[in-house]
Parts: structure tokens; C-alpha cells; sequence
């Protein structure tokens, strides 16, 4: 919980500093409202964003830290691990989301700045939380970018399994080592249910008829309301096909009014980097459309859109 009351989960603050540079410290446990230190939230690590009680302290009025609404926990019982992929040291995100209206859980004309809440209250808020679905105790996040990180760091997990074990590069047993280090993580895109083997494609393949991520690399352009990106490669029609045709991805120039401070950036940057003609290398969540003799992705939302050196210029 931040300092607002708001409760989320340590994986959606980690999305929102990486989106907006705010923190929201301090944070609390949401229930007994004890303080919560931060980990890899505001920082680089390998872990998976998470809170942790400082050393020496401990939960109050049988609070254990858990939602639920069983009526006797221990004060002192153990949290609960988050689930987590881990993967040489690493933790991967599991499921790209759509972003979540926070849960207030104190009462109203509660600003946190008076006693405590007492076990009555701690029992009311565990049962509250414990029936909003919607938090996950997986590492979720609803930013692409997020995705593709872990993406590029399981492949160089994956090259060095493959290398570690003498395979050449190329052959089939370096690319089924490959492969199989990549189909062993799950990660879920809005509910499909795949790896990190199959949730990516580029233009060695055909567009699937579904959502995936696609990724290739091209100038970007301005066409009208749009900003264009024509992949430097030609995609497969059809599956093994020979006719090859060009895949562009589009952008919307106009935001809704009430879009995340972020997106007014990130199309700040690219409307930059198109007015210089600029080369990006991009990733897309979405369904690109045979469109007479091209595909086209259009992107609904710019958590859906990442390239390489995105808020670095």
C-alpha cells in the first residue's frame, strides 16, 4: 500500500516509477498498516519487485501480511512467497495485463496519520483485498516494455545454455536447446496462455491470426494522423510461402484526453525521431491485418509499443 492508501501489488508500483518516476513511498502492509521496505521497485535487480518487513519487526494485531478472511492468523506466521519465474538468477515477468484502478482500503476521512488499525479493522481490509480478483501474486506488469526485457535476457540465458554445453551454433541441436530453454517459461499476454518460446514472433514466420508480440526493425514516418513504421524486412504471406510482403506498424498521433503522462512522452520522442527519419528497433503486442498487399499492426494503446533506447534520448 502507498502512503495514499492505494493498495497494489509490488510489481504495479514498479510499472508506475518506470512509467512515471514516481515512487509513492513509504509503503505499508495494507492491513496493519506496519511499514513495508522496497525491493527492486525504484531500482535495477534481477529480483522480482517485492516488500519486505525491516529486520526486527514484525506484523501487528494478527496480521500476517496475507489477504484472507480466515478469522484467527498467527501474528507471527510467515508470509507468503509471490510466485516467481526465475531463470539463471533471474526473475521474468508472467503475464502482460491491462492496467488497474487501485483499491482504496481505508475508510473514508481515514488519512493513516491517527492510531493504527485495530484487529477488527485489519480483519475487515484482509477480507476486502482478499476479494479483489483483479491483484496478482504473479509478476505482472501492463507495460510491454517490461516483457521485452525479460525476453532479451532469457535468450542470452538460453545462448549461454546452448554454448555451456558445446553445441555450434546453427545446428539443430544448438536451435532445440534454444528453443526448449525458452518454451520452459510461461508468460500469459491477457489470458492466452503461452511461453516465452511462442509469444514472440518476427519475419521468419507469417503473422499469426491472433495476438503475439512482433518485433522487427525500420524507419519510422509521418503519414497524416499516423506515425509509420515500415519493417526493414518483407513477411511471409502465408506459412512457408515465397511471397513475401511488407509488414508496417501504426501509430495514432491523437491520445485520449486522460492518457498516462508516459504515452504524451513516449509520442513526444517518436514524433522527434520521425521528423529526423530515424531507424528504431521495435517491439508491438497486437493482431497485424492483411491490408491488400502489406500487414498492418495498429497499436490501441502505447503500453503496447516499445522500442530499443524508448526515454533514453
Amino acid at each position: 500500500m502507498n502512503r495514499h492508501g492505494e493498495v497494489r501489488s509490488a510489481s504495479e508500483f514498479k510499472d508506475i516509477f518506470e512509467d512515471t518516476g514516481d515512487s509513492y513511498r513509504p509503503y505499508r502492509c495494507p492491513f496493519c498498516e506496519v511499514s513495508y521496505e522496497d525491493r527492486c521497485i525504484i531500482t535495477e535487480c534481477v529480483k522480482a519487485p517485492h516488500f519486505k518487513l525491516p529486520d526486527g519487526t514484525s506484523h501487528r494485531e494478527g496480521c500476517n501480511g496475507e489477504a484472507g478472511d480466515d478469522s484467527s492468523p498467527s501474528v507471527n506466521a510467515p508470509s507468503k512467497t509471490p510466485k516467481r519465474t526465475v531463470v539463471g538468477g533471474i526473475e521474468l515477468p508472467e503475464a502482460l495485463v491491462g492496467r488497474r484502478k487501485a483499491q482504496p482500503v481505508r475508510k473514508p476521512g481515514d488519512d493513516g496519520l491517527g492510531l493504527p488499525p485495530d484487529a477488527i479493522e485489519v480483519a475487515r481490509r484482509r477480507k476486502s483485498v482478499a476479494a479483489d480478483k483483479t491483484i496478482s501474486s504473479h509478476y505482472t506488469t501492463s507495460l510491454l516494455r517490461a516483457i521485452v526485457h525479460g525476453y532479451r535476457r532469457l535468450r542470452k540465458h538460453a545462448y549461454d545454455q546452448a554454448t555451456a554445453a558445446k553445441l555450434e551454433k546453427g545446428s539443430a541441436e544448438y536451435n532445440e536447446c534454444f528453443r526448449e530453454t525458452l518454451n520452459r517459461y510461461r508468460l500469459s499476454l491477457y489470458g492466452q496462455k503461452l511461453t516465452y518460446g511462442t509469444a514472440f514472433q518476427d519475419s521468419k514466420l507469417t503473422p499469426w491470426h491472433v495476438e503475439r508480440v512482433y518485433s522487427g526493425s525500420g524507419k519510422i514516418r509521418t503519414e497524416a494522423d499516423y506515425l509509420v513504421i515500415r519493417d526493414a524486412d518483407s513477411w511471409p504471406k502465408q506459412f512457408k510461402s515465397k511471397e513475401l510482403l511488407p509488414f508496417e506498424v501504426k501509430l495514432s498521433r491523437t491520445l485520449a484526453p486522460n492518457t498516462p503522462t508516459s504515452h504524451l512522452q513516449a509520442m513526444e520522442e517518436l514524433e522527434g525521431l520521425a521528423a529526423m527519419g530515424q531507424d528504431i528497433e521495435w517491439h508491438a503486442y497486437g493482431l497485424p491485418l492483411l491490408q491488400g498487399e502489406r500487414f498492418e499492426l495498429s497499436i490501441d494503446s502505447l503500453d503496447h509499443f516499445y522500442w530499443i533506447g524508448q526515454h533514453r534520448q
